[in-house]
Order: C-alpha cells, then sequence, then structure tokens
C-alpha cells in the first residue's frame, strides 16, 4: 500500500479585528445622545444632528433609519420623532421646565438635562451632593384658596377677602414664591400690592365680573425680584466689612444688588429699595459688618432701633431680677 499522504496542517485562521474602539464608541454616544434629545419631548431634524456631531447627513440618515429602525419614525414635514409606543408618559424636558419654574435652574453647576437624569438615577444613599432643605410654609389646608386664586387670575376675575381683619377687593394678577412664603400680586384701588397667601380668608370669586390685565403691572411683577410693590424707590448705598464681602459678592442679597470691591477688601454695594423694613432685617443679620451709608436718616433709624431693643432687653433682665 502506498504510504498515507499527510494532511496539509489548517492555516490559522486570522485574528478577527475587536469591533470595540474609539469609532465604535463615538457611535454609541451619539446614539445615545440622539436618544436623550428625543426623550426630551421634541421632534429633530437630521441636519442639525449632523452640525452638532460633526458627521454626515448620510450618517444620520443610518443612524435613525437602521440603527434606530423601530424606535425612531418620520415626522409629515420630514423630521424625527420617537414612535408613540416608546414616548414616555411626562417627557424628559419636564424636568428642566419644572426646575424652572421652582426656581432651581442654578442649584447645580452642570444645567443639562443628562446631568439631572444622572443624579436622579443614582441611589440617594449613594449620591455625592445633598441639598439642604429651605423652609417653606405649609400651605396644605391652603389649597383650596391656592386652586381658586390661580383659576382668578387666569380667568381676570376680580376677588373678595379678608385680609388682617379687614375686607379687601383685588383684582389678581400673579402668585409669587418668595423666602418660603407665597404672596398674592394684585391690584386693589389702583394701586398694586402683595398679600400673604396664608393670611386671605373667606375667599370669594366674582366668576361674572371680568377686568383687563394691565400690562405696566404685568411688566412691573415679572421684572422685581423681591415683593414689595411701591410706586418708587430709594437708592441706598451700603458697606460692607472685608469679613462679609465674600457673601455679598457671591450672590445677590438684596434687589438690583451692585457692588464694587475697594482696595481694602471692603465692598460698596448699591441697591433699591421700597421702604426700610425692606432692608433693615438684612443689615440686622450682618451686623457689624454692614453699615448704611445712604440715606444716613435710615442709618440713624437702624441704630435708634438697636438702642431701644437693648434698652427693652435690659429691662427685661432688671424686671426678672427684681422678682
Amino acid at each position: 500500500m502506498p504510504a498515507a499522504k499527510k494532511l496539509p496542517e489548517p492555516k490559522p485562521k486570522p485574528k478577527s479585528k475587536s469591533t470595540r474602539g474609539p469609532t465604535v464608541t463615538r457611535l454609541a454616544q451619539r446614539l445615545s445622545k440622539i436618544l436623550a434629545l428625543l426623550h426630551q419631548g421634541d421632534d429633530i431634524d437630521k441636519r442639525w444632528l449632523a452640525e452638532e456631531y460633526k458627521v454626515s447627513v448620510r450618517t444620520i440618515e443610518r443612524d435613525l433609519s437602521d440603527r434606530l429602525d423601530g424606535i425612531v419614525e418620520h415626522t409629515a414635514d420630514g423630521r424625527w420623532q420617537l414612535v408613540p409606543q416608546q414616548r414616555s408618559t411626562i417627557p424628559a424636558r419636564y424636568l428642566n421646565d419644572y426646575s424652572r419654574m421652582a426656581g432651581t435652574t442654578q442649584l447645580f453647576p452642570d444645567r443639562s438635562l443628562h446631568y439631572l437624569l444622572e443624579q436622579l438615577e443614582t441611589a440617594e444613599a449613594s449620591r455625592t451632593t445633598h441639598v439642604q432643605p429651605i423652609p417653606h410654609e405649609d400651605l396644605r389646608t391652603r389649597s383650596p384658596t391656592f386652586a381658586k386664586l390661580q383659576s382668578a387670575i387666569e380667568r381676570h376675575n376680580e376677588c373678595r377677602f379678608t385680609y388682617k381683619g379687614k375686607p379687601r377687593h383685588a383684582q389678581p394678577y400673579r402668585l409669587i414664591h418668595k423666602n418660603g412664603v407665597w404672596y398674592l400680586a394684585a391690584e386693589e384701588a389702583g394701586r398694586l400690592k402683595n398679600f400673604s397667601v396664608a393670611l386671605i380668608e373667606a375667599l370669594q370669586v366674582d366668576e361674572t365680573s371680568r377686568f383687563t390685565t394691565k400690562r405696566a403691572h404685568q411688566d412691573y411683577i415679572s421684572d422685581k425680584d423681591d415683593v414689595w410693590f411701591t410706586e418708587s424707590t430709594t437708592e441706598v448705598l451700603l458697606r460692607v466689612a472685608p469679613e462679609a464681602a465674600h457673601y455679598f459678592a457671591r450672590r445677590q442679597l438684596l434687589p438690583e444688588q451692585q457692588h464694587r470691591m475697594d482696595a481694602d477688601g471692603s465692598l460698596l454695594v448699591t441697591t433699591q429699595i421700597n421702604h426700610i423694613n425692606q432692608l433693615l432685617p438684612v443689615v440686622r443679620y450682618w451686623l457689624p459688618n454692614v453699615q448704611i451709608v445712604k440715606p444716613v436718616e435710615w442709618q440713624e433709624a437702624l441704630m435708634d432701633g438697636l438702642r431701644q431693643a437693648l434698652a427693652q432687653s435690659t429691662s427685661i433682665k432688671n424686671h426678672r431680677h427684681g422678682d
């Protein structure tokens, strides 16, 4: 028998190239960001996406029609959106809308929706941040009153109520939240005023009476960063010692606040104040590091109040010792 031929050894198969690399990573990141945009509730344009991610329109078309097939669909005007079964009950963009409504837009340095969702998806025990809650008044028992005021504002209905024991007749404009307290901005007898919602009693909304809103009032309320409504303001000049300068420089503590730092590290602060009682609580809190430079009579009123408080405190102390 002839000797059996030795079969040739199989050639080693070439190693398959890894599909994981910078290109695939970029693709995954691009697709996840496109989906995040779509989950915000808006439709998107392929050309805008191409420009945003520095790729061709054809690449974006493949992303949308092939890689995200069954997840996205064309709109009537050629844009792209999530198919109905992929849409959230509440669009993710509402999270950002809610943060603006609640006044927390600037709470975190990173204001992106991606960052917000990342924090919400992290278990509370594992979060690296903790926000101390600000005290708020509890208006749960006033919920019917609050709802009636909202409706009256939307429909421009006049309101009658009792406030601090007095009957009032007002035209409501806006509900404003300031420092944990809700206020009603309303016109009464031709003047724009604020009323603490917690103190409004026996509210009656006249659904048969509608008033015409005044654009000047609406603009005034929108431009104000406080709830003191007066026709004129007083320019106040404060001197803030270096020890407290940082606190006034990092954020506004007073309406329309502006400041200038001097060579000694102190601040010269200007602000527009509606009433002296709007300013004095802030100044008293920062004593002895804040002085009212102008108006001089306001500084004198501050000192008179402090002397009266000291005299009253001394009198109470002596009375207790006498007992």
